[in-house]
């Protein structure tokens, strides 16, 4: 049962003369090491790497007492506050909920990191003892831990000491600082000196001597200590952390650090900052093994092995192969003839390296980051090109009765389902005229021959416009004429005709916008009705599509007929669709355009359609400068980027409330993909933000989505957890991930 935080005290079992101690967990870095599995938005600590918990959460485990000579108050974790969302759901899974959660605006370093987690504790009881400790260390010892830090407390409160915890060396490692042991000090040593990492023949006679502990980066001391010493070395960090905390907001558990304080504060290590300068530093001898898990080697030597002593984990398979380590996300790795090495293929990245030059992998993740890119365009067209597009046109065309597929099986198989919708045999059409145009050399003229007439000979009504629904046999099923189907057909032939030039797809078209003007327009209040039946309520969403097809025929004709269109669409964003008071796209109105606010679902944004509206109106701002538009579209951007993704994914959710609040746990495919669009156009515009957005969408989609059930097709929606809850692939998704990938594969 998870204990709530509590006050201060003895835990049941301690003895009374027992020490207390407030843990402080530093929950910062990225894992440069164990690239790409460990980045900046998902770094080490929120990895399960020993067992089905993650290393925060066994750390914070650590802190329920089990030897009688300690007990814990509530713990503290300080955190980067861009992942505060993330760092709150992970410790919610910890048997004991942290008192408070610090969260940096900015990463400053361990002595900045400190200073503000302890200034609290020390202005309320500077005599209180604390342990500041690492979050991704593997620690097995739980008791033989604690007796450890008891012992270090004892002497922290009867000396006054910092007291550190040094790992009895069992390797000349050159990755880790070392401690040289000095005098004896009750069950410890005073610290002689502190050693920077070594060189290998250093470090071998480091291990020979006996004389030098690994220093594991855990501190023992009494809270006034240690500010006594930040004002006397640095006090220039101490006033920062006293001023970004004094400033600081507090929501629930989290303590967000005033940014300007905390930013001015120099960025130094604990270490080189206040310990290796203090005096009357000791040394406990730790009583358990311990692990920072900080390479793939060490990772090897802590997993699991099978008979030829391969470390894997995932979709693996092992072909006269020993030695090696492989870690499979999102992938199949075969391994054949070769020995001793590691390989990591997670987030659409590769890692391939031996096993004894994995420390080599920091500077692997120094390159990445300094590239500021992802994956190569060519790469994205090369999947479009010869695994998406073959696949959909074998597997997503219907020879049978026409047109496509509404969905297809995660074999590949087409989906048994009783309905296809019209829109979805517009998308396909969309998807093989663009991808004619970018050269692909599949059959696409067959394709769209078969599509369009399908489209021309079965879909228009007798009494004029599209139906909505067809059987699985190919026979009319819902002659309810939609504007949303009517917009979608626009856009189609928009790209047949550009692709092809054929004059029927501009015929079609023509009598589509008649129809629409004579049957679907409200000329009273503007825009379009939702059915020829004038159903209610009305939706922003039909007229974004407009605008999409009336953009993508300016762009195959250059009529300005046509822009004329997409700007009327522009304005009804501008008047109705954008809400100033909140800066959010509503969705749902009454017949006069009047929005519909009275329950939760009429209440309701979709990230999806903030991210869709943004980009298409980044894309008519090119054409027709509107600079107020501009700025709602960019505040459309920013409210989905701040509020409406998933910390544990980083998938955009498909909905939630105008505050910000009750972000749904579902994910869908496509609001992914109109996120990296934008981010896409928004970053050519000198977005800053976009850019970072832009990387972690591309990692969401071929992490979590494009990575199966079958090549070429993807899973449609997963929860925050990550898990899928799709039941099929829908035909309908082809149009999103086309669009957002050509996008990506011509920048």
């Amino acid at each position: 049962m998870k204990q709530e935080t509590g006050s201060s005290g003895l835990e049941a079992g301690t003895t009374a003369d027992a020490v207390t101690v407030t843990p402080v967990i530093l929950c910062g870095g990225a894992g440069s090491r164990l690239w790409p599995m460990s980045r900046e938005d998902k770094p080490k600590q929120f990895h399960a790497l020993v067992n089905d918990r993650s290393l925060l959460v066994n750390t914070i485990e650590r802190m329920v007492p089990s030897v009688p000579d300690i007990a814990f108050r509530p713990v503290h974790v300080i955190g980067s506050a861009a992942l505060g969302a993330a760092l709150e759901k992970e410790v919610a899974r910890a048997p004991v909920l942290p008192e408070v959660l610090v969260l940096e605006p900015c990463i400053r370093d361990t002595a900045a990191a400190i200073a503000a987690a302890i200034a609290p504790i020390a202005a309320t009881d500077p005599d209180e003892l604390v342990i500041v400790l690492p979050s991704d260390a593997r620690i097995d010892d739980v008791a033989g831990f604690q007796k450890t830090v008891a012992a270090a407390a004892r002497l922290a409160r009867e000396t006054d000491a910092i007291m550190t915890i040094g790992i009895a060396p069992t390797r000349a490692e050159t990755q880790y600082g070392y401690i040289e042991k000095g005098e004896p000090m009750g069950d410890g040593h005073r610290v002689l000196r502190f050693r920077e990492k070594p060189d290998h023949a250093t470090a071998e006679r480091y291990l020979d001597s006996g004389n030098f502990l690994w220093n594991a980066g855990i501190f023992v001391f009494r809270a006034g200590r240690l500010a006594d010493d930040y004002r006397r070395m640095q006090p220039e960090i101490w006033q920062c952390a006293l001023d970004a905390v004094g400033k600081a907001r507090r929501e629930g558990a989290g303590l967000y650090l005033d940014n300007d304080a905390f930013s001015a504060s120099p960025k130094l290590s604990i270490d080189y900052a206040i310990i290796e300068k203090a005096g009357n530093i000791g040394v406990v001898p730790a009583l358990f093994d311990w692990d920072d898990l900080g390479s793939w080697a060490q990772l090897y030597e802590g997993a699991a092995k099978d008979d030829r002593a391969n470390a894997v984990s995932g979709d693996v398979i092992p072909i006269e192969a020993s030695g090696n380590l492989v870690r499979a996300r999102g992938a199949t790795v075969a391994i054949a003839g070769v020995d001793n090495l590691v390989v990591v293929a997670e987030d659409n990245k590769v890692l391939v390296t031996r096993r004894d030059r994995t420390h080599l992998v920091k500077n692997v993740t120094q390159t990445f980051k300094a590239r500021g890119d992802d994956t190569h365009p060519s790469t994205v067209k090369s999947w479009l090109f010869e695994t998406a597009l073959p696949f959909w046109a074998e597997n997503g065309i219907d020879r049978v009765h026409g047109g496509v597929h509404e969905a297809l099986n995660y074999d590949g198989t087409p989906a048994l389902l009783p309905t296809k919708r019209l829109r979805v045999l517009a998308r396909q059409i969309y998807c093989f005229s663009h991808a004619k145009l970018m050269g692909w050399q599949g059959d696409a003229d067959d394709i769209l021959d078969h599509c369009f007439e399908t489209l021309t000979t079965t879909g228009w009504h007798a009494d004029g416009g599209w139906i909505h629904l067809f059987n699985a046999d190919g026979s009319v099923c819902d002659e309810t004429r939609d504007t949303y189907d009517h917009c979608f057909v626009l856009f189609g032939l928009a790209w047949l005709y550009r692709a092809t030039g054929r004059g029927d797809a501009r015929d079609w078209a023509d009598r589509t916008i008649d129809y629409m003007d004579r049957h679907l327009a409200d000329h009273a209040h503007g825009g379009y009705y939702e059915t020829a039946d004038r159903t209610l309520p009305r939706r922003a969403n039909p007229h974004m599509h407009f605008l999409e097809a009336m953009l993508a025929w300016y762009e195959a004709t250059g009529e300005e007929i046509f822009l004329d269109r997409a700007q009327a669409m522009v304005m009804l964003f501008d008047r109705h669709f954008f809400d100033a008071a909140t800066g959010t796209l509503s969705e749902f109105f009454d017949a006069d355009w009047s929005r519909l606010q009275s329950t939760a679902e009429e209440r309701r944004i979709e990230p999806g359609h903030h991210y869709e509206w943004a980009w298409l109106l980044t894309r008519y701002l090119d054409y027709r400068q509107t600079p107020p538009v501009g700025a709602k579209a960019r505040q459309l951007f920013a409210t989905a980027a701040t509020f409406g993704h998933h910390p544990a994914t980083g998938a955009a959710a498909d909905g939630m409330q105008p505050d910000g609040s009750n972000v749904e746990p579902n994910a869908r495919l496509w609001p992914q993909t109109e996120a990296l669009k934008v981010s896409l156009a928004l970053e050519k515009h000198g977005i800053a933000s976009a850019a970072a957005l832009r990387r972690r969408m591309f990692d969401v989609l071929f992490a979590h989505y494009l990575n199966g059930p079958v090549p070429g097709g993807w899973f449609d929606a997963i929860d925050d957890d990550g898990h899928v809850n799709s039941p099929n692939i829908p035909s309908s998704s082809f149009y999103h991930v086309f669009c957002a990938l050509a996008e990506y594969a011509g920048r």
